[in-house]
């Protein structure tokens, strides 16, 4: 078992100290800076380092073992776990591996399980919207329509139609887990890109059609149109090579 580096102490101290000192130590797993099979500080060093309370840092180490990020044993510290045991719904843990994802591998992965969720759940909603569905996605739809040159508004209003169709398919679940993958990769620009405002235009063709698929009662060009929106769209943002440290 090695021991990780030394912690440097932190230039202020955050309003939230739990959750800041939750969200620092699984930025520094995640990022490395303490290797799986290596021990965290000790309690008095963690306090001296983020200068919290040592139930302050019991708090926050309960939080890193719920995540999978370490385990506790008695008589042998706190240990860094492999990835493999890692909550990676979590936001806190998600957003860590986004910000450190160097080949991009955690956002490609994201990517293929939307394409595999949500084309299902497009097929699902053409099969079960109603016409209330139906208005919640043509408001959506307008929506898109008026954001295609504020690229902000359009990320927000790109996330509520999708949503407005995952709400359409019933799948509960699928529609939870999708939303807690988005939440976090539409906050990193390695995963929203700059896209133009053709780039925009073209999406938003792609969002007519699925929604004219649905609209129509079409399940399988629902399905294939969202797969086809999803793997083309993102193959549109993504950089061919990796392009150095994480944003």
């Amino acid at each position: 078992m090695t021991t990780s580096p030394a912690l440097s102490p932190w230039p202020r101290r955050p309003a939230r100290l739990a959750t800041a000192v939750i969200e620092e130590l699984a930025d520094r797993i995640v990022g490395g800076a303490f290797p799986a099979g290596s021990t965290l500080p000790t309690e008095p060093v963690l306090g001296e380092t983020f200068g919290v309370s040592r139930s302050v840092l019991r708090e926050a180490i309960k939080a890193l073992e719920a995540m999978g990020l370490v385990k506790v044993q008695q008589g042998q510290g706190t240990t860094v776990l492999p990835q493999a045991e890692w909550d990676l719904v979590n936001p806190v843990v998600l957003a860590a591996v986004i910000r450190h994802d160097a080949a991009w591998s955690v956002l490609d992965h994201l990517v293929k399980v939307r394409r595999a969720l949500e084309s299902q759940m497009a097929s699902q909603a053409a099969g079960l919207i109603t016409e209330e569905g139906k208005r919640i996605v043509n408001e959506r739809m307008a929506d898109l329509e008026l954001a295609v040159e504020d690229a902000d508004a359009f990320s927000a209003a790109d996330v509520a139609f999708h949503d407005a169709i995952l709400t359409a398919s019933g799948n509960l679940l699928g529609r939870a887990i999708i939303r807690s993958l988005t939440v976090e990769a539409y906050r990193s620009l390695r995963y929203i890109g700059q896209p133009s405002t053709a780039d925009r235009q073209h999406t938003n063709e792609d969002h007519r059609a699925i929604r004219d698929a649905i609209e129509r009662g079409d399940a399988q060009a629902a399905g294939e149109l969202m797969d086809h929106h999803i793997a083309s769209a993102w193959e549109r943002r993504r950089p061919a090579q990796p392009d150095g440290p994480p944003v």
